[in-house]
């Protein structure tokens, strides 16, 4: 086989083919390796060059055609050369996807613009390189300039997920889409002090109160969310369209707005809640609006009588309703809008049957000029809430908050092993002292409530409030008016108040006896960890519990760590043998 020719050879037989001697200027000449400072000074030399060059030549222009949806972008030089026919005829491949789900479309990445470019903008603030290639956030975008990759971005923020046909974009501030009146907004801004909305508030009042056409809206969010606030503005927006009603059109037609929900304490809590607003609304806009409540524990002569002036907005227990009903006490013809609040827990307490019947009389009572509205919130979706969804909403609005984003409640879960209700007390004496009040303590027996009142009575400083259901309704809107405001710091409470209560601040929940299942357990710890602040749950757990349950607890305070500081016993572990079983498949 033949040397190859020897590389000086070759340059001096292309010279000299060219005619190019020594002296001559673009000679070919062997290649040689630059050092660091030949490197940099042939590059200075290079932009000098450059610098001086014209910016665009006479001879050969270049435009850059937009892209359409036909024909791919390309370069069209304006001089005589002929055009590729290849990319005149398009790309070979078609795809159907939305130009506006690419995130990123509408800037330039950062391998387009040049590093000494954003160099030289060292006089610049801090974040302006960064700005430069990734634009403005949205939140320093005004109305008109937001696009769809804006809208995005937002909703990711507020971890909201949204389905149904054409849903509108979120609220980014409470005044700026002018949805709410002015009287109204500022009641929310100014005397309530609420400065922005929640994320289920963005989403679900600009769906509700779209004057073109009123939704249907389904909201799924955790307790603690705004829920209330969500469906209570949207309602109080439809009624100031309208012009106010005499008390005696009220009792003809009966209420504007149905709420129902599944305990006489959060009926009572929306009620109060509702209240707050339309006090100082009332009194803005001098639109007189009544708030009612109907529950167990009132005898059918004291709603007879709270319902003689009529109402605007009536909060009800599904049972109670349909008692009154009956009973002729009230009618609705006039119901524009019907709330189920915390719609999975009427389902869980067997109310299905109620709400359906609410549901067909509602509509088989109302005047045909009357379209009802239903909004249903929930913190869990249910097959069953899907089938009352289907059955008596048309076309709703999906909306669902933070679930599986990262956004759950900042709860610490604490798991400990205790033998009796003796060792119980005496291992939570010096753990509700570290706290400061609200503190509840949950338990499943009313004897063990009683009995553990007693225990603090005599051992603590600490006073205490008990609610569960062998109370009467006076004795426990009496307890839970004590412990919001701050006159007893320990609440021991059955499950009945365990679900819709909003109790701000609670700092501490106890399980001093473990709930019987999961639901109960979420529900329970729920009450801390509200509205973005921090809380702890502690729960007992002895040697009679449901072994499935406490390995279900397990998987639960495993997975639910958002502060990274769950503790589960390693009694517990050793008792009920949980834990050992994910070590084996994690070493085989």
């Amino acid at each position: 086989m033949a040397r190859p020719i020897d590389v000086s050879q070759l340059i001096a037989g292309i010279n000299k083919k060219k005619g190019l001697d020594e002296n001559t200027s673009g000679k070919i000449s062997k290649p040689r390796f630059l050092n660091k400072q030949e490197r940099s000074k042939q590059e200075r030399l290079k932009e000098n060059e450059e610098s001086l060059t014209p910016t665009q030549s006479d001879s050969a222009k270049v435009e850059i055609k937009k892209v359409n949806s036909r024909d791919d972008s390309f370069f069209n030089e304006t001089n005589d050369k002929k055009r590729n026919p290849s990319k005149q005829n398009g790309s070979k491949f078609h795809f159907s996807w939305n130009e506006s789900e690419d995130t990123l479309s509408g800037y330039d990445p950062i391998v387009s613009t040049r590093a000494i470019d954003l160099l030289r903008k060292g006089k610049t603030p801090k974040n302006a390189a960064e700005s430069s290639y990734m634009g403005k956030h949205w939140t320093e975008k005004s109305l008109h300039e937001m696009n769809e990759r804006d809208w995005r971005i937002l909703k990711e923020d507020y971890a909201i997920v949204t389905k149904g046909g054409v849903v509108e974009n979120p609220l980014r501030n409470w005044e700026e889409l002018n949805i709410i009146p002015r009287d109204l907004l500022r009641v929310i801004i100014q005397e309530l002090r609420f400065p922005s909305p929640t994320p289920i508030q963005r989403i679900a009042i600009p769906n509700v109160c779209n004057m073109k056409q009123y939704r249907d809206f389904l909201g799924v969010a955790s307790t603690g969310s705004g829920k209330t606030l969500a469906f209570v503005i949207p309602i109080l927006i439809k009624m100031s369209r309208s012009p106010p009603r005499p008390p005696s059109l009220k009792i003809i037609d009966g209420p504007k707005a149905l709420i129902l929900a599944p305990t006489r304490e959060l009926v009572q809590q929306i009620q109060k809640e509702t209240q707050k607003v339309t006090k100082i609304w009332s009194k803005e806009s001098n639109y007189d609006c009544k708030v009612i409540s109907i529950v167990g524990g009132h005898s059918l002569e004291e709603i007879s009588f709270s319902l003689s002036e009529g109402c605007d907005i009536l909060v009800a227990t599904p049972g109670r309703l349909i008692d009154s009903l009956e009973n002729h006490l009230l009618v609705m013809k006039q119901v524009e809008t019907l709330v189920l609040d915390e719609a999975d827990k009427m389902i869980d307490l067997g109310f299905e049957d109620q709400v359906t019947n609410i549901l067909t009389k509602v509509d088989i009572n109302a005047d045909s000029a009357v379209n009802r509205q239903t909004l249903m919130f929930t913190a869990t979706m249910t097959p069953v809430i899907e089938k009352i969804a289907a059955g008596y909403m048309q076309k709703p609005v999906y909306a669902t908050i933070g679930v599986e984003t990262g956004s759950e409640p900042l709860i610490q879960q604490v798991v400990e092993y205790a033998d009796n209700d003796e060792d119980k007390f005496k291992k939570l004496k010096p753990i509700v002292a570290k706290y400061d009040p609200p503190i509840i303590i949950f338990i499943n027996y009313k004897q063990t409530a009683d009995w553990l009142a007693e225990k603090f009575q005599k051992e603590t400083n600490m006073k205490v409030t008990i609610l569960h259901g062998s109370k009467s309704q006076e004795q426990r809107e009496h307890s839970l008016q004590l412990f919001r405001t701050n006159k007893v710091q320990i609440m021991i409470a059955t499950n009945v108040a365990a679900r819709g209560l909003d109790i701000p601040n609670v700092s501490l929940v106890v399980n001093f006896q473990i709930s019987k299942k999961m639901d109960d357990y979420i529900h329970r710890i729920g009450r801390t960890g509200r509205a973005a602040n921090e809380g702890t749950a502690v729960s007992f757990v002895s040697a009679a519990e449901d072994e499935s349950l406490i390995r279900e607890l397990y998987k639960y305070v495993r997975k639910h760590d958002p502060l990274n500081s769950n503790i589960f016993s390693e009694a517990v572990k050793n008792k009920y043998n949980v834990g050992k079983q994910l070590s084996n498949e994690i070493i085989y």
